[in-house]
């Protein structure tokens, strides 16, 4: 991405605690990608209904390990830039899947602060990628997210009481997103998973990436209205050419 897309999208990323770069995946990846992931749930949920909010282990396999994945141009333009060159996935790569008849989860954050008992604010530490693989719609559950919600440091990582108390305070939004949308966000960020009529995956990695979407956590090596961007251009399917302009600057 150009170098004022990429100011935005540091800037979203410290002050809200995420950032959604819309649909820059190619169309024809996407769905080859949700066709494995379905093909992969029926191999893992033999004879089994799979749900509530969980997902499926991604296997070691193309096309799961393909580039656009694991080294996302987009994603780790931001996070090389927000957390340095040394970083790396500390956790395995899996995917978030809201299952039809779930429940809403309790509001949560994937980590918590990295000095808990400090009152300040440290840079991002760990951060997660989600890769969308369905439209992400109130109908089908999309996730609730409260911007901001990274920079309370009265709350321990555990501690969901007191984070809902908190959230009530704080504005929350439903994560609208197209199928293909790049979400990188900070994981002490608050979430809640929502029920849905129609499931919806994601491919994830916990620098990380989640299938609704894909998953990857990623951290630095020293410690082992929707906030959105739209691209002209989706990424390419060499890495190495990952080159972007906004549509807009709003």
């Amino acid at each position: 991405m150009n170098q004022d897309s990429l100011v935005q999208a540091l800037r979203l990323l410290r002050e809200c605690g995420y950032v959604i770069l819309e649909a820059v995946l190619p169309v024809d990846w996407v769905e080859n990608m949700r066709c494995a992931y379905n093909e992969e749930v029926k191999r893992q949920f033999v004879g089994e209904k799979p749900t509530g909010h969980s997902g499926i282990s991604a296997p070691f396999y193309m096309p799961f390990l393909d580039p656009l994945t694991l080294e996302n141009p987009f994603a780790m333009q931001i996070l090389k830039e927000a957390m340095g060159d040394d970083i790396f996935s500390y956790f395995p790569y899996g995917s978030n899947t809201a299952w039809p008849g779930c429940g809403v989860q309790h509001i949560h954050r994937d980590t918590g602060h990295l000095f808990p008992n400090e009152p300040y604010v440290l840079p991002i530490s760990l951060a997660v990628v989600n890769i969308a693989l369905t439209d992400f719609t109130e109908e089908n559950g999309a996730t609730e997210v409260w911007p901001s919600s990274h920079l309370i440091t009265e709350c321990y990582h555990n501690d969901s009481s007191t984070l809902e108390e908190r959230a009530i305070q704080l504005p929350s939004i439903r994560v609208i997103m197209p199928a293909g949308s790049v979400v990188v966000r900070d994981m002490r960020f608050g979430i809640e998973g929502c029920p849905i009529e129609l499931r919806r995956c994601e491919l994830c990695w916990p620098w990380s990436i989640s299938v609704g979407s894909i998953i990857c956590r990623i951290t630095p090596r020293l410690f082992g209205r929707p906030f959105h961007l739209r691209f002209g251009n989706r990424c390419p399917r060499n890495p190495k050419r990952s080159i972007a302009t906004t549509k807009s600057k709003n």
